[in-house]
């Protein structure tokens, strides 16, 4: 027979596993970011994790895919989106901290070649584009919510070549995707980040999109709503802190 105090004890054990559960979970850090920041986030991550005992977990995927999960109750901390729409939509539905919302890097569109002999374009004509899609198509983040894709799309509208290339597409889930494809030799070319472009071993910028054909490529970050606990907020710091500043650099990233 269980007495009274045998069934405080078990009370206390059981309470005292299901708080140290509770903490357990508390102290992981879930950061949802854009597809294009793997490389560089996962450095971020590595460096925290070298002075703390925080667990933080980082998923990867298309800002829309992110931003669509986390309206949906998806378990997020941090949001770092590729463009300000999505964080927006977030933020319109009361799912993340409008006061954390801050400006965090800066990128460029290029066009990335398979082909080691490709030499770099000065200027990209209706002629070199047939010419970079005689052997295929251009893979390119889907334009309708990818935003490598919309500001791809944007660039080519300017230069009056998006209805050439409209119907030669190799549309991606998101932009690693994208580069995936021409790392692969399955597509001659690819309309991805210039950071992503820098950071493969497998292909070469042909042509830099100039800034002012797009709009600007702004990541921004936030705390989702109601996570605002010390271990996220001091993650959330660390990112933006003048610490790890040169990690973005080193990876081709620019500042706001």
């Amino acid at each position: 027979m269980i007495t009274y105090a045998k069934k405080l004890v078990l009370i206390a054990i059981t309470s005292g596993l299901c708080t140290t559960s509770m903490e357990s979970k508390a102290d992981t850090v879930n950061v949802f970011a854009a597809s294009s920041l793997v490389k560089v986030l996962s450095e971020v991550r590595r460096q925290y994790l070298s002075k703390s005992s925080e667990k933080i977990t980082n998923s990867f995927a298309a800002s829309s895919t992110l931003a669509n999960q986390i309206a949906r109750g998806a378990p997020s901390d941090i949001f770092i989106s590729a463009n300000k729409s999505w964080m927006n939509f977030l933020d319109k539905q009361l799912a993340i901290n409008t006061s954390s919302k801050k400006p965090f890097l800066l990128n460029r569109i290029v066009l990335a070649a398979y082909e080691k002999n490709w030499r770099p374009i000065e200027v990209l004509t209706k002629k070199t584009v047939n010419t970079l899609l005689s052997r295929g198509r251009l893979s390119i983040g889907d334009p309708t919510h990818v935003p490598a894709g919309i500001y791809g799309k944007q660039a080519l509208q300017t230069l009056g070549l998006w209805k050439i290339v409209q119907d030669r597409l190799a549309p991606a889930a998101n932009v690693r995707a994208a580069l995936a494809m021409v790392e692969r030799n399955e597509t001659p070319i690819g309309l991805i980040y210039r950071t992503d472009a820098l950071n493969s071993k497998k292909v070469k910028i042909v042509f830099t999109f100039q800034n002012t054909s797009h709009n600007q490529i702004e990541y921004i970050m936030a705390i989702v709503q109601s996570k605002e606990r010390p271990a996220v907020k001091a993650y959330y710091n660390f990112i933006m802190s003048p610490a790890v500043k040169h990690i973005y650099a080193r990876f081709g990233f620019e500042l706001p």
